[in-house]
C-alpha cells in the first residue's frame, strides 16, 4: 500500500429502510465504522438529509474527516440501498468492514470494490 486504500462498498435490497432515513442512526454508524477500522476522526460525522425534488432521489449524505482521509456514506431509502467510501492511507481490515456495514443495514445485494492507491 504505498498511497492508500480506498473501499467502496455498494449495497442494495436494505432490509432496515426506516434506518436508512435516520440522521441519528447514519451518525452512530459512522462513529462505530470508524472505531472498528481503527481510525481517528478529526471532525465529528456531518450527516443530513436531503429531499430530492424526485422522492426516490432522497436520503442522507454523510461524512467524517479522518486524520489518514475520509469516510463517506450516501443512502437512498425509497431504493433501499446505500453507498460507502472508506479512504485512509492507514491499513484497515476491509473484511471486517464490509460485514458490520452489511449487518447494520441488513442488505441481500453486496458489491464491494478495494483500491490500492
Amino acid at each position: 500500500m504505498k498511497n492508500g486504500t480506498h473501499l467502496l462498498v455498494d449495497i442494495k435490497n436494505c432490509k432496515k429502510i426506516k434506518e436508512l432515513s435516520d440522521t441519528k442512526v447514519i451518525t452512530s454508524f459512522l462513529v462505530k465504522l470508524i472505531k472498528l477500522a481503527k481510525m481517528k476522526a478529526i471532525t465529528e460525522p456531518k450527516v443530513m438529509y436531503y429531499e430530492h425534488e424526485d422522492k426516490i432521489e432522497s436520503g442522507i449524505t454523510g461524512f467524517v474527516i479522518i486524520a489518514d482521509s475520509h469516510v463517506s456514506i450516501h443512502t437512498y431509502p425509497l431504493k433501499k440501498s446505500f453507498y460507502l467510501d472508506l479512504f485512509s492511507c492507514k491499513k484497515f481490515n476491509e473484511k471486517e468492514i464490509i460485514k458490520y456495514t452489511n449487518e447494520f443495514f441488513g442488505g441481500k445485494k453486496i458489491k464491494s470494490q478495494l483500491i490500492k492507491r
